[in-house]
């Protein structure tokens, strides 16, 4: 190849390699490329040589929801009142309003059964609930749960001796209760306490002397504490027990004195006895205080309890007129008939928890009259005759009577 040919083939091999490189840098400078980081070198790429991108399709508008309905006021809550503390009447008591006193005779004489003595059980008006005799009893030990008729002024030596034996059971009542919660601290203390100083204070108790450096406030002195007044008020109880005993007796001598010379009192035609025995039967509780079967607390018992088949005769004990027959309280159906006067005293009995009453106030009864059947209404917990006889309205215990 001679000289000339060759300047002419390199001259072509140039431009061809030139203007391939020219088209690659083109081809390269249409890609977006990230600028390089702050204070590195790089090649600035020009913003004309990004290719354009193709527009987005443009999105199809939503639809519009309709209005969600409005919601309705909520009503303004009234809280619930307070239950009445009135009580309501156990079911198969007599109705609710006040007690139905009798009702007239019927045609012939036989008298008719008044509205609130039919139904035979426990329940009614004018009685405190087990709980509610809890706390009436815990404000005051010596509250009578039973209703009690009105007293008549102590005149005479004998309404002297029954007013005194009244007091002496009331205050017996009040121990009872006193002693009864008294013990239950005395238990939850020493359990506190724990085994090994309970039995220590077992043994130092009666003395009532704390041991040196023992706080009144402390469990240890707590439990001395009430150890200490447990021994007090069960020595006064037995105090208070034989003055009930000497009482009682005063004032059945005076009655058997007394009791031959009254002309009511001497129908009765009881051998060797006072008062007829108003239904056959045992005595199943007596006279005096008792921790009540229905409120479980101390109570004075007021008459005594005869056991009886529901249903069974009730009879007067001697004649007399009837001064109250109705519903009283835990008493239920109560009855009581005015005999006159004994020993400057007015004499009466009375008869409670009848299933049926058969008598009405005024009415006068013989001895040994049908009164009333056996029940077992208001604060009672089976059938039998809750029997008392009252002095110028206060009992008094009816064993010598009858």
């Amino acid at each position: 190849m001679s000289r000339r040919h060759w300047h002419t083939c390199l001259v072509l091999c140039v431009a061809v390699t030139a203007g391939l490189l020219t088209a690659a840098g083109a081809a390269a400078g249409a890609v977006a490329v990230p600028s390089p980081p702050s204070g590195q070198a790089g090649l600035p790429l020009p913003v004309t040589s990004l290719l354009p991108l193709p527009p987005l399709p443009s999105l199809p508008p939503l639809p519009s929801l309709p209005p969600l309905p409005s919601l309705p006021a909520l009503p303004s809550l009234t809280p619930p009142a307070a239950p009445s503390p009135t009580l309501l009447p156990q079911p198969g008591g007599p109705p609710p309003g006040p007690p139905q006193s009798g009702a007239p005779a019927q045609p012939g004489g036989a008298p008719a059964t008044p509205p609130s003595a039919a139904g035979g059980a426990a329940g009614g008006p004018g009685m405190p609930t087990p709980v509610g005799a809890a706390a009436t009893i815990a404000d005051n030990p010596a509250a009578d749960l039973y209703p009690q008729p009105p007293a008549d002024p102590a005149t005479t030596a004998q309404a002297q001796l029954v007013a005194q034996l009244s007091e002496v059971e009331h205050r017996m009542q009040y121990l009872n209760n006193v002693l009864a919660s008294t013990r239950a601290e005395l238990a939850a203390a020493q359990h506190q306490l724990g085994p090994v100083p309970t039995l220590i204070t077992i043994l130092i108790a009666p003395s009532a002397t704390l041991p040196t450096g023992t706080a009144v406030d402390s469990p240890l002195g707590r439990v001395l504490a009430l150890s200490s007044a447990i021994t007090s008020a069960e020595s006064e109880l037995t105090r208070r027990q034989n003055e009930a005993q000497t009482i009682q007796q005063a004032i059945a001598t005076r009655l058997r004195q007394a009791a031959t010379a009254t002309a009511p009192l001497a129908e009765t035609g009881s051998s060797g006895h006072t008062l007829r025995r108003p239904v056959p039967g045992p005595i199943t509780s007596p006279f005096g205080n008792r921790l009540d079967p229905y409120y479980h607390v101390w109570q004075l018992h007021s008459g005594v309890d005869i056991g009886a088949p529901a249903g069974t005769r009730i009879v007067a004990a001697t004649a007399g007129r009837v001064t109250q027959a109705g519903w009283f309280g835990g008493y239920g159906n109560y009855t009581c008939i005015d005999h006159g006067q004994v020993d400057g005293q007015r004499l009466s009995t009375c008869y409670g928890h009848q299933q049926r009453i058969l008598v009405v106030p005024g009415e006068q009864v013989s001895a040994g009259q049908v009164i009333g059947l056996v029940g077992s209404t208001g604060a009672s917990t089976g059938p039998h005759l809750h029997f008392e006889v009252r002095l110028g309205g206060l009992p008094v215990d009816p064993l010598p009577w009858i």
